[in-house]
């Protein structure tokens, strides 16, 4: 926590010393405030809005007071308007200089945090629509100010005639058309970059509590370090000491378990994080993708749309994980991953499920002769292979089937499944290609695809 304070106080100072610099004499006048007319586009508000979204309200105030203070020193130095204002009113013209500044200040910080209390939201959106909003404010509430204040003063209607109108609310609006548009893609450009740039790099154990296995990641600026299973005779603890903790600087926990977890494990702070958006940020992490929807093969099947805006949970089913080791235990005693899958390989389908072939010599519309019309149909007369063959075609056609669905009703093609059934799991592929043939979508299995989740729970806290 005094780490993270000190963080903030020394970020305040070196953006207050940025404003310091682009707001004084020489700089000022050549990338602090750039004359277009009687007014300045300002390159101010970029560390203003910057520095409110990064270190919050009271920072932004006071780097947004910092920044009207510099436009009001403008007023008995380089420039003639601001002059003219001062010999008014000198009270007057520290308002219409510094209120609006503070307001920048206080605005996209606020907004930056109301829109992150959805945990599914996009940062780079917020950052992006906050400083978006910060420009804004400067733009708007300046000039509206102005105009309020000043609208009907001489220097205001000598304005008036230099530029040949007769209303202060046309000028205004003329002008504040090319500030904002001018000042608002420069901070849309720059402050995503730098806010992330320069969020502090630490290193996360992230922990998956699933139903039936525990994921343990330990990652480090967006970096995956190394990862673990939590073994079935293991305390949660035992896993963790055994894993290595030397370098974490907290451990984030997500699942269905994660509520039985306490606020401390190993003298680590433990953060709890939403499940949905962890998925969803592991997804985008280790996929690279930004337009998908995710299929998470746990012991059920969870399906997330996501987006470069947000993610949003779109249903699920109980085909998954918890089936095949249910019916594998009841079929063939027992439940081994790497045996089981080793029997499959040597199974054949049309042994087990009745196929499209089997019923008709000809071709139904896009259906090849090999598809299947009903899933272990045969599994009364099937060898072990070919039933355990059949058990894998049976979840991963489900999964396959439910995605490519999921894709056509919301406008992408590419699924991206992970999950634990995935790790060490090459048959998936094989039966998930099939169906990318039949539905035109395309399917992404990522390497280390059982710990997405996990990895997606230290990307919510290191962003």
């Amino acid at each position: 926590m005094k780490r993270d304070k000190l963080r903030k106080l020394i970020l305040a100072g070196i953006f207050t010393a940025i404003i310091l610099v682009l707001g004084l004499p020489p700089m000022c006048t050549v990338l602090g405030f750039i004359k277009i007319g009687p007014l300045s586009i300002t390159s101010l508000v970029i560390p203003v809005v910057i520095g409110a979204i990064i270190l919050g309200p009271y920072y932004g105030m006071f780097l947004g007071f910092m920044f009207g203070m510099m436009s009001f020193i403008q007023c008995f130095t380089v420039d003639p308007f601001g002059a003219a204002l001062v010999g008014i009113s000198p009270v007057l013209t520290f308002i219409v200089c510094v209120i609006p500044r503070v307001l920048v200040g206080l605005v996209p910080a606020l907004l930056f945090r109301l829109i992150m209390k959805r945990p599914t939201n996009s940062r780079t959106v917020a950052v992006f629509v906050s400083a978006i909003a910060g420009s804004l404010t400067n733009t708007v509430f300046f000039l509206g100010l102005l105009g309020l204040i000043f609208g009907n003063t001489e220097p205001v209607r000598n304005l008036f005639s230099y530029y040949g109108v007769d209303s202060v609310f046309t000028l205004l609006v003329a002008m504040a058309g090319v500030n904002a548009l001018l000042e608002a893609v420069a901070v849309a450009l720059i402050a995503p970059p730098v806010y992330f740039a320069l969020q502090p790099h630490k290193t996360i154990v992230g922990i998956d509590l699933g139903a039936s296995g525990t994921k343990i990641v330990m990652t480090r600026a967006r970096k995956l370090l190394k990862s673990t299973m939590k073994q079935p005779d293991e305390t949660l603890e035992e896993a963790l000491t055994r894993f290595g903790l030397d370098r974490a600087d907290c451990i984030t926990v997500t699942g269905v378990g994660a509520a039985a977890v306490p606020d401390k494990l190993l003298n680590r702070e433990v953060v709890k994080v939403d499940e949905f958006a962890s998925l969803y940020r592991g997804a985008q992490t280790v996929s690279k993708r930004f337009n998908m929807v995710v299929a998470s093969v746990g012991t059920g099947t969870a399906f997330v749309r996501v987006t470069p805006f947000g993610a949003w949970h779109l249903g699920g089913s109980g085909v998954g994980g918890g089936m095949l080791q249910g019916m594998s235990e009841k079929l063939f005693g027992r439940f081994d991953p790497k045996e089981l899958q080793a029997l499959a390989e040597q199974g054949s389908a049309e042994r087990c499920d009745l196929l499209i072939k089997d019923v008709t010599e000809g071709q139904i519309g896009n259906l090849t002769p090999e598809t299947t019309v009903a899933n272990l149909s045969k599994a009364g007369s099937a060898d072990d292979a070919s039933l355990a063959r059949g058990l894998y075609t049976l979840i991963f056609q489900c999964v396959g089937v439910m995605g490519a669905f999921c894709t056509k009703a919301h406008m992408t093609r590419t699924i991206v499944v992970c999950g634990t059934i995935l790790d060490s799991q090459p048959i998936a592929k094989e039966m998930l290609d099939g169906i990318a043939k039949l539905h035109k979508v395309k399917f992404i299995i990522p390497d280390k695809a059982a710990f997405v989740t996990a990895i997606g729970s230290t990307r919510l806290v290191q962003d």
